[in-house]
């Protein structure tokens, strides 16, 4: 255990440097002030680049829990998924187990040494993602874990290169943008802006990263 904590710790040390303590709790506060309601579930994309986005999911999720909140950090990367590697948590199963083979959540949340943290992993890759998002059984996942959780975090895969993070976002509260300078291109910002805006889906903010 003790071996594991150092890893953990160093881990976090990784994420201090991509975002600071003080960036998180801005974007922290503003989600408060715009969702100001029991349950909280929102989804972090980019517009065509993963970049950085599991890390500030992670930093989010932590900083949340540090508030005395009990929070859900989701990984709804598939064809990404990396939560479970910051906190040193098993892969095996998590999120595909709960939508495609409808078993119970609660056996695949894992907790971790953040106390009110917890982390649902994406689970083995279907044989066909289709079978995952079915929004009706999307909806039935969220609003389900609303009941339980104060805070629901999904970590998504990139806005515009598949429809996963779309279907998503129209179940959560909110979105917030992951921007890296000199690589996403401003004209995928506006045409993620945009789609979100027509399907009437709020943008809580923008993470414009410059590192």
């Amino acid at each position: 255990m003790y071996k594991k904590r150092v890893s953990i710790n160093k881990r976090y040390q990784l994420m201090e440097e991509s975002i600071s303590k003080e960036q998180i709790r801005m974007i922290q506060v503003n989600i408060d002030q715009k969702l100001d309601c029991h349950s909280t579930s929102f989804m972090l994309t980019s517009p065509t680049d993963d970049g950085e986005k599991s890390i500030i999911s992670s930093k989010l999720a932590i900083s949340f829990a540090e508030q005395g909140k009990k929070v859900l950090l989701v990984d709804a990367n598939l064809r990404n998924p990396s939560i479970h590697n910051w906190f040193q948590l098993t892969n095996q199963s998590g999120l595909t187990n709960v939508i495609v083979k409808e078993e119970d959540i609660q056996h695949h949340i894992k907790e971790t040494l953040f106390p009110g943290l917890f982390v649902l992993p994406t689970g083995p890759n279907p044989l066909n993602l289709s079978d995952l998002w079915v929004t009706s059984k999307i909806k039935g996942m969220v609003r389900k874990v609303q009941l339980e959780y104060d805070v629901v975090i999904f970590e998504a895969p990139p806005f515009l290169n598949v429809s996963d993070s779309q279907i998503l976002a129209n179940q959560c509260d909110g979105v917030i943008l992951v921007v890296k300078a000199n690589k996403t291109k401003k004209a995928d910002v506006l045409k993620t802006k945009d789609y979100l805006e027509k399907t009437s889906n709020s943008i809580l903010g923008v993470i414009y990263q410059t590192g």
